[in-house]
């Protein structure tokens, strides 16, 4: 995990490293090993911005007090989640005007470090998750493509079984589905209502096919395009 601090005073900066530097000994189990690259201005941050997974801002010196370190990094669309410093009792005017900023309270302390650390590892790893969004009549849901077992179309609807035995209802037909799953190879129809999942699918004969789930799906005449 690579973390980016910028801090334009010597001494905060010094002692972030030392912090993230114990943090790594901590949570390298958790979040695999730390990368921390620390620097005194953005110029240096901003040359490969797109590696980071969480930036650190700590600035003292100047009076906007890292708003336009905030700006510079949202205007490129760094991936990574931005945390400023701030004093104590004193919170940062535009911290909810820019989506998404975090704030981390000076002195900073190890547990609230370690913390944060953890949230934007595990925001990282669902970020790189392939996601469906599925739109029932009251409300909206993102799930994993790999979450998905199959899918089977009835009464203009469809439905979207998960491998933790969900069933959840989406708006429009089978080939609307598969409209979003068709450029992941183990997404396949099996008949003209039905889409699986291969990397849920147990065994296969001539007749259907038997499901991780427990469930087992028979075939009809319609052949699709099978995998196997």
């Amino acid at each position: 995990m690579y973390i980016g601090v910028i801090a334009d005073n010597i001494a905060d900066r010094k002692q972030l490293e030392r912090l993230l530097g114990r943090a790594n000994i901590a949570l390298c189990n958790e979040t695999g090993t730390l990368y921390i690259e620390a620097f005194g201005d953005s110029k240096s941050l901003l040359c490969a911005p797109m590696k980071y997974e969480l930036f650190i801002i700590d600035m003292t010196l100047t009076k906007d007090r890292g708003k336009s370190v905030v700006e510079q990094l949202k205007a490129v669309s760094a991936p990574g989640q931005i945390a400023v410093c701030h004093p104590e009792g004193t919170p940062f005017s535009y911290q909810d005007a820019i989506d998404g900023l975090l704030t981390l309270q000076k002195p900073v302390m190890t547990a609230p470090l370690h913390q944060l650390i953890r949230d934007a590892h595990k925001a990282h790893i669902q970020a790189s998750v392939p996601t469906i969004e599925i739109r029932a009549e009251s409300e909206t849901h993102y799930v994993p493509l790999e979450k998905i077992v199959y899918a089977k179309s009835r009464s203009h609807l469809v439905y979207v079984y998960l491998d933790d035995g969900t069933a959840l209802s989406m708006l429009g037909d089978i080939d609307d589905f598969y409209h979003w799953v068709n450029n992941y190879p183990e997404f396949f129809f099996i008949k003209k209502d039905t889409v699986l999942n291969q990397n849920h699918v147990l065994s296969q004969t001539k007749k259907e096919y038997k499901m991780d789930n427990g469930e087992v799906i028979s075939l009809s005449r319609f052949k699709g395009i099978l995998p196997f």
